[in-house]
């Protein structure tokens, strides 16, 4: 399996999409940039909250956090000004640049039926990122490749497989 080593693949933060596209609609109000701590009061969260949805949106290219303001990236402004469809292209074009997603997308193709058990999944995370929690680490790669249509997870038969959309471009 040609899988990067362990010290490559890099952690998400424990974030929902939904907050990350919400930071970007408030910066695009405020004119695409805004101060971090201002923005945990106006949307009544807790900093540490909005620390990591100021992450998740930069890990995906969305925003820079230069000296603690929030900036709106031209990939940010593209994703607001997106359909939904295309809105799922441009995450899933980010995810599959983030070590831990492609990591995963590369251990899915080597699979007869692109799929493995929840159980499998987890013993991975926890090997590849042993400071994480790899239930929560696998709840939120779920949600964001979910959206993107990279990823599913089908509780029942407790397979987490490749979507087959992720081979489209």
């Amino acid at each position: 399996m040609a899988s990067p080593p362990p010290a490559l693949i890099h952690p998400i933060p424990d974030s929902q999409l939904t907050w990350v596209f919400g930071l970007l609609e408030h910066l695009e109000d405020r004119g695409g940039r805004e101060d971090g701590y201002k923005i945990a009061r106006d949307l009544s969260f807790k900093f540490a909250d909005l620390l990591k949805v100021m992450k998740a949106a930069e890990i995906l290219g969305l925003v820079t956090t230069p000296a603690g303001d929030v900036v709106l990236e031209p990939l940010g402004r593209a994703f607001l000004a997106a359909d939904v469809n295309q809105r799922k292209r441009i995450i899933r074009g980010q995810l599959n640049q983030h070590s831990l997603f492609s990591y995963f997308v590369r251990l899915l193709r080597g699979q007869e039926d692109r799929a493995l058990s929840k159980e499998v999944v987890l013993e991975h995370l926890a090997m590849l990122l042993p400071d994480e929690r790899p239930e929560r680490m696998f709840a939120t790669m779920v949600g964001w490749g979910r959206f993107a249509e990279l990823f599913g997870y089908n509780k029942d038969a407790d397979r987490f497989y490749l979507d087959e959309e992720a081979d489209k471009p």
